[in-house]
């Protein structure tokens, strides 16, 4: 395993916290510097033979990642969902896409911005297209499209479609494309009836020709998942306090159709009523101060903050078993996230064949990209908390250092999450090559 050996000679944890980190090359990391993710795949974004696009990522100009203030709540800017909302009022993709990437242009050099503004910005670029307005997309004015299925008839819906081209591990464009030459060939047939077979036969076609056979692959595995698999799926998502695995499993979350989100920090909330600090002293701070309530010392050759944060998590443990039990009885797809969730306390097989569970860890081994991650979440709702997040930075980086340790022991892949949008698409491909893989070895589709 490749591993970053150049670091910044200065501690980004020890400047102001009012500003983003100063980069000398602009790039979001030192110069010089190597993370394991370019210098163990090179530029590609996803595993596998098959590359992903390049994206710019909702980075500014500073490797500063951009979020939007929605009433104190501070979320990632991403233009794929910005896309995706003017097409589903149906606007044309060329048209939405030409906007987004027009107000990514506006707002790249900010930290934060406000949704209103957002808002008022897309009203403003509305206004000045060409006509006066956007241009609708209607391949065939007047003519409704009904797909037939065993489970009786209902509306096309090109949104339905492209959540499954999302899960084949394309990225949101290329999905919205694939989707309008799937409706345009279907309207050329001129059927106003097609059968749910004859729809996957065409996308698995386009796929193929369009992006190649692994987007195809995928895309006939979740399908099947879908529709001929009980098991749910359960996704684990690990990661250091503040890399960004909440935002993660909520955009891989809409990607896949997860029904249920969880954290382990609510887990931990709720085993904190359960159980008296007096009994359990480090169940009862963050993952990174649980060191100052070890009853014993750590001994001399384990650092105290790792042994703290493992000894939370192995309480914590606990009430994640539970939920995951929980998913596979109800059969619901969930994901859940958090730091607790450590390489070697759970093992994916251990649920046999009642789920489909993968266990992924996010990581941003670019120090200075982290630490400007954390100063931006102390400037909405929750700023107290991220304050101190600044203040334990280092704690934060030898906590991921050991979680990236213990991924390479047990085998656990590393995603990672600078370019939130490659991130998502790089853990997308990962479960469901996953479970193609696992219908492959069970003789199944």
């Amino acid at each position: 395993m490749v591993r970053s050996t150049a670091v910044s000679s200065e501690d980004p944890s020890r400047r102001e916290a009012g500003g983003p980190p100063t980069v000398p090359d602009g790039s979001g990391r030192s110069q010089g510097e190597l993370s394991r993710f370019e210098a163990g795949r090179g530029s590609t974004g996803a595993p596998g033979s098959e590359s992903v696009a390049a994206s710019e990522g909702e980075e500014g100009a500073a490797g500063v990642r951009v979020r939007v203030d929605d009433g104190g709540v501070l979320r990632p800017f991403m233009r794929g969902i910005l896309v995706h909302s003017l097409t589903e009022l149906g606007f044309s993709f060329e048209d939405a896409y030409a906007v987004a990437q027009e107000v990514w242009r506006r707002v790249r050099d900010r930290m934060v911005v406000r949704r209103d503004e957002l808002r008022a910005l897309v009203a403003e670029l509305t206004r000045s297209a060409p006509g006066g307005d956007f241009e609708r997309l209607d391949p065939t004015p007047g003519e409704r499209l009904d797909v037939l299925g065993k489970d009786g008839r209902w509306p096309f819906s090109k949104g339905r479609l492209q959540q499954s081209l999302l899960a084949a591990g394309l990225d949101p464009r290329d999905a919205f494309e694939a989707v309008f030459e799937i409706e345009r060939e279907l309207h050329a047939q001129g059927e106003r009836r097609v059968a749910r077979d004859v729809i996957r036969r065409l996308a698995n076609e386009i796929l193929t020709r369009r992006f190649g056979e692994a987007y195809a692959r995928r895309y006939l595995a979740w399908r099947y998942f879908q529709n001929e698999d009980e098991r749910p799926l359960v996704l684990l998502l690990g990661g250091t306090s503040g890399v960004g695995k909440s935002s993660l499993a909520l955009e891989v979350a809409r990607r896949l159709s997860i029904a249920r989100v969880l954290s382990t920090d609510s887990i931990r909330d709720v085993m904190r009523v359960m159980v008296s600090e007096d009994l359990v002293p480090t169940l009862h701070v963050s993952s990174f101060e649980a060191h100052t309530r070890l009853v014993s010392p750590a001994d001399g050759d384990h650092d105290p903050v790792v042994e703290g944060f493992l000894e939370q998590s192995r309480t914590i443990s606990v009430g994640v078993r539970a939920a995951i039990d929980r998913s596979i009885l109800e059969g619901t797809n969930t994901a859940i996230d958090g730091v607790s969730l450590v390489p070697g306390l759970f093992d994916p097989s251990g649920w046999g064949g009642g789920a489909h569970v993968v266990f992924l860890l996010a990581a941003d081994e670019d120090r200075e990209s982290l630490y400007a991650h954390l100063v931006a979440r102390a400037h909405g709702r929750g700023a107290r908390a991220s304050e101190r997040y600044v203040r334990n930075f280092q704690q934060i980086v030898r906590i991921q250092e050991h979680l990236l340790e213990r991924a390479e022991t047990f085998g656990v892949p590393v995603v990672d999450v600078q370019d939130l949008e490659l991130a998502a698409q790089e853990v997308v491909i990962r479960v469901v090559d996953r479970i193609a893989e696992r219908h492959a070895q069970e003789g199944r589709a």
